[in-house]
């Protein structure tokens, strides 16, 4: 019994917004979906995910230093998982980001493994057919692995081997999972910390502003307040001095 293949649906390179390379691999005959009679892989075309790209996952992509991953949290399609990753710092105004569409029962490592190395080949990326070579490349890494994996358990029989693969696989993505949420958790906390120190420059802004206005009401009152002193010696003052021979 072959180990299964695990493939991607769709990459996208995208660099100032505007298309850079994809590749799309449709839905093979027997592989199935993480739902039976799943809306998504029936609508999933190179177009539509060109368009969540563009419409949905550019527009929240945040450039971030290190070989960081992320994932969409909130589904984009039925049956399928959306994955970025950015090339270079926020500083650097010509990065890449390069997206992808998997269904759910692929194994997570997969797709991050795949935008990883897809990162640090990034200028060897200009077109759709370096990106598939790519791509093709590193699946085709992957599933060498995997036979590997059963080549070491040739003792066992085929089907135990790809059930040992399978709950290897479920650890994986569930531990993946983990990591994810907690990466996410601290994308947010990271989010309302900035958030905070905003409304704090703000609040100080604005606390400045009012100790100005404040200043500014105070030393009129005092000017006024002189103003007025002067005004009332001037008005005793005066006739003393008209009496005067």
């Amino acid at each position: 019994m072959p180990i299964q293949r695990f493939n991607v649906s769709y990459v996208e390179v995208i660099e100032g917004g505007a298309t850079v390379a994809s590749c799309y691999q449709a839905l093979e005959h027997g592989e199935g979906s993480s739902k039976y009679g799943s809306v998504g892989d029936s609508v999933a075309t190179p177009d539509l995910f060109h368009k969540l790209t563009i419409d949905l996952v550019v527009p929240k992509v945040v450039p971030v230093e290190g070989n960081k991953v992320t994932k969409v949290s909130l589904p984009l399609i039925d049956g399928y998982d959306c994955y970025y990753t950015t090339t270079h710092s926020p500083s650097d105004e010509n990065y890449r980001a390069f997206v992808c569409f998997t269904r759910t029962v692929i194994p997570k490592i997969l797709p991050i493994r795949l935008l990883s190395d897809l990162k640090a080949q990034s200028r060897e990326i200009n077109n759709d057919d370096e990106l598939s070579l790519k791509v093709g490349e590193i699946l085709d890494s992957f599933h060498e692995e995997l036979r590997s994996y059963s080549s070491e358990n040739g003792t066992e029989s085929a089907d135990a081997a790809e059930s040992d693969l399978q709950d290897i696989v479920q650890v994986m993505n569930d531990n993946i999972d983990k990591f994810l949420q907690r990466q996410e958790r601290i994308s947010l906390l990271v989010d309302k910390t900035s958030q905070l120190n905003n409304s704090s420059h703000s609040f100080k802004r604005k606390a400045n502003r009012i100790k100005q206005r404040m200043w500014w009401h105070r030393m009129k009152n005092i000017t006024l307040l002189v103003f007025a002193v002067i005004l009332f010696i001037s008005a005793i003052l005066f006739p003393l001095l008209l009496r005067k021979p």
